[in-house]
């Protein structure tokens, strides 16, 4: 099985490129919606509320993502300090529950299998990737997409520090997949990257992966 790993910059299209594949026939790993479902967890959400208080809650008692992200991504030394606790409490049982599904899949005989985790190389997630595909957009474009999610310039550039550079995350990468154009574009651009990737580790010098 290949293991794909997918980086970039936040809205530089990612998700656009890994829907793509799993239409090529990849199998996508999203380590948001894993630790989505991690967060959602009650003993996680007790720790949570205990850890930061009625800030991050709802009406219900609930832990509000929203109110959590806006307490975790700042510039400030505190912010980091909040954020190493939350990445603390959700990161381990996240990895644990990616590593069950990677060697599901191999042993249901999966062809290619996406990771798409935001901080793939800080978490050392390359090292178990075949390659790594980075995707990135001019910074307008990025705006006018988290715009469309409701959050501001700011937010953007707040998480963008919080992960590596994207310069770093290109010289890392395999391919850099450059995401300004249309979505048909895009989508000419990863079906000849998925061609590509099946000749290169289908190749009879290739040890023992093989597509289906």
């Amino acid at each position: 099985m290949i293991v794909l790993g997918i980086v970039g910059t936040p809205a530089g299209g990612k998700s656009t490129v890994a829907k793509r594949l799993v239409g090529l026939g990849a199998t996508w790993i999203n380590a948001d919606l894993i630790a989505k479902g991690v967060l959602e967890r009650s003993d996680v959400q007790a720790d949570l509320r205990q850890h930061y208080g009625a800030a991050i809650t709802d009406s219900e008692g609930r832990v509000d993502r929203v109110k959590l992200a806006a307490l975790v991504f700042g510039d400030d030394d505190a912010s980091r300090r909040r954020l190493d606790y939350l990445e603390g409490r959700v990161h381990p049982e996240t990895k644990r529950l990616i590593t069950s599904q990677l060697l599901r899949l191999e042993k249901q005989g999966k062809a290619v299998a996406i990771l798409d985790v935001p901080l793939l190389f800080e978490s050392s997630w390359d090292r178990s990737c075949d390659e790594i595909w980075c995707v990135d957009a001019q910074e307008n474009i990025r705006i006018e997409r988290v715009r469309a999610r409701g959050w501001t310039p700011q937010q953007l550039r707040v998480r963008e520090k919080n992960q590596l550079d994207i310069a770093e995350k290109k010289r890392l990468s395999t391919r850099v997949i450059t995401n300004n154009g249309t979505l048909t574009e895009l989508n000419e651009t990863i079906s000849t990257l998925w061609s590509s990737l099946v000749q290169r580790h289908s190749a009879p010098s290739d040890s023992g992966h093989c597509l289906e």
